[in-house]
């Protein structure tokens, strides 16, 4: 049989996360993609803008815009124009989903745990320094 190439496997690893983490939210009706930008809040006081959660999310506005609305939509989080400059939108956690913040957090500890459990704690190090480099190295590509 032959052998997966490694941009095949970091794409189906990828996926079955994806599938696997939106499993275990929708008892919260968040998205994994919705689970970043809520645990991004969480570590900052439950407040950022939007540009802040675009540049740590690594998408384009439009993405955001659409995260952030379907949040919104949901209850997770209010939205109000930055009053110091009127180009900035604030998003915030409301004090419901806020408070579901350290469940959602143990949730995802739990379940990279379990992933890698099968690895020790040097093999977990190794990786992590491989995908490191292989993810810096992807913007130097041409």
């Amino acid at each position: 049989m032959k052998e997966k190439n490694i941009g095949y496997l970091i794409k189906s690893i990828s996926d079955k996360l994806r599938m696997r983490a939106d499993a275990d939210m929708v008892e919260h009706n968040l998205t994994l993609s919705q689970c970043r930008v809520h645990a991004y809040l969480n570590h900052h006081d439950g407040e950022a803008t939007q540009k802040e959660i675009e540049t740590f999310m690594e998408v384009s506005h439009p993405t955001v815009v659409g995260i952030i609305s379907r949040m919104e939509r949901a209850g997770h989080v209010v939205t109000r124009t930055d009053e110091t400059d009127k180009r900035n939108k604030i998003v915030r956690l409301t004090d419901e989903s806020r408070a579901m913040g350290w469940e959602i957090e143990q949730t995802t500890l739990a379940r990279e745990k379990a992933m890698l459990a099968p690895l020790t704690e040097e093999e977990v190090s190794e990786l992590r320094r491989m995908l490191e480099i292989i993810y810096q190295n992807i913007d130097r590509m041409h």
